[in-house]
């Protein structure tokens, strides 16, 4: 299987890639390329891969010269609708963290569900809340430090883990299908960190071989 992580420094989405290709790269299924340039997205060579890691995020943070703070897009309106039509043609998606920060409109259709608040990071339980699906089977509950997003999502998708803030349970990792293809979304990954934990690098390689169908 082949998998193309798109890595930016949006969301410090970098730092964490590097460690995704580290350990997706010594899966001895998986075939794992590291790209920086968005590019990639618009190019015939997007074709060849059968999953795409994506989480710098369609939008991004932009401070004006008089101090004040706006969200412009991250991508050109090719480069988005390079995602969207590998996915919807079969293809796979894993979405990291900010991949669903501050979207809108086609980008929701695609991912499921969007945030654009959070408390402040904290140290927490992911707890699985189905332990009978692929991505999640034999995964226990595990201890995380990051951020728990606010979201608001399609009732449509299938949950896979939570955590708890507030006496309320919110969605951590997600999935659903979007054309002919499937998607996978988790909240976590503020920091490289995340993915240095054991259970977190099962729970992205297990989502990457669902997503592309292997």
């Amino acid at each position: 299987m082949n998998v193309l992580i798109l890595s930016g420094e949006n969301h410090r989405f970098d730092a964490s890639a590097e460690v995704i290709n580290g350990f997706l790269g010594a899966r001895a299924d998986l075939s794992v390329a590291l790209e920086t340039d968005k590019d990639v997205l618009t190019a015939s060579a997007l074709n060849d891969f059968d999953v795409l890691v994506h989480g710098t995020g369609f939008t991004r943070t932009e401070r004006g010269a008089d101090g004040s703070v706006n969200r412009v897009p991250d991508l050109t309106p090719a480069q988005e609708n390079g995602i969207f039509d590998f996915v919807a043609g079969g293809k796979g998606l894993v979405g990291i963290h900010g991949t669903a920060w501050w979207i809108g409109g086609k980008a929701i259709d695609l991912i499921g569900g969007h945030a654009n608040w959070h408390p402040p990071g904290a140290t927490f339980t992911v707890q699985i809340a189905d332990d009978a699906h692929p991505i999640t089977r034999g995964i226990g509950d595990f201890e995380v430090e990051d951020e728990i997003y606010m979201s608001a999502w399609d009732p449509a998708i299938h949950i896979l883990a939570t955590a708890t803030w507030s006496d309320k349970q919110h969605p951590m990792a997600w999935v659903k299908p979007y054309g002919a293809g499937r998607v996978f979304y988790t909240t976590l990954g503020h920091g490289p960190g995340t993915f240095e934990r054991a259970a977190m690098q099962q729970l992205v390689a297990r989502a990457v071989r669902w997503a592309g169908r292997n």
